[in-house]
């Protein structure tokens, strides 16, 4: 799954940009407060970008699970499934 592939490249916002584009949705002039989002919008920005270089499908990983399902070797526990599903 890729996200944002509306928004615009990541790699390509500079700090600067980052900034001012956050001082302005949130109505901050504050230069103090500009350089605490200009920190967490250059972490997310490189985040993002490494998002979108991860493959969307983990190809391997569908062929394993194809295999297993086609030999009959696939087995579901429920247990499990619930267990992670409740963070246990």
């Amino acid at each position: 799954m890729r996200i944002g592939l509306n928004l615009p490249d990541p790699q390509g916002i500079t700090t600067e940009q980052a900034s001012s584009s956050v001082a302005r949705r949130t109505g901050t002039a504050s230069a103090e407060k500009t350089d605490n989002f200009s920190g967490d919008t250059l972490t997310l920005s490189t985040l993002a970008g490494r998002a979108l270089q991860m493959p969307e499908v983990r190809q391997e990983k569908v062929d394993s699970l194809q295999q297993s399902i086609a030999a009959g070797q696939y087995k579901i526990d429920a247990g499990s499934i619930a267990a992670a599903m409740l963070g246990e």
